[in-house]
């Protein structure tokens, strides 16, 4: 994965269709379906699987700009095996110019997280 491109300034926000989207998947990989930045923007996915008797495999997720260098994304889905949602949050920062995905302790998305909270 290319965690560090700079595409152009503000961050656009594309909807990605889940493989699984309309099709008879019953499971999918969190890895399937982590948020990603690439010279296009931030690609995000969303999507539903085909109805079975028990369901069908899910994905949403949610952008929040924190502040105007942090990004959130919610990555929530559900399938057939799991028992809770699989998924996580996800952060994006403007480095000097360029995006990048880090953790929620780093330091830029600590203050932002914070900063929310008041």
């Amino acid at each position: 994965m290319n965690n560090q491109i700079t595409p152009t300034a503000p961050l656009a926000i594309n909807v990605v269709r889940s493989h699984f989207d309309g099709g008879s998947c019953t499971y999918f990989r969190t890895s399937d379906v982590i948020p990603f930045i690439d010279a296009a923007g931030l690609n995000v996915y969303t999507g539903n699987g085909q109805g079975r008797s028990w369901g069908r495999a899910t994905v949403r997720s949610t952008v929040r700009t924190l502040t105007p260098n942090v990004i959130a994304v919610e990555v929530t889905g559900w399938h057939k095996h799991t028992v809770s949602p699989v998924g996580g949050n996800y952060y994006f920062v403007n480095e000097a110019g360029a995006w990048v995905r880090r953790t929620a302790n780093a330091k830029a998305v600590k203050a932002a997280l914070a900063a929310t909270l008041n």
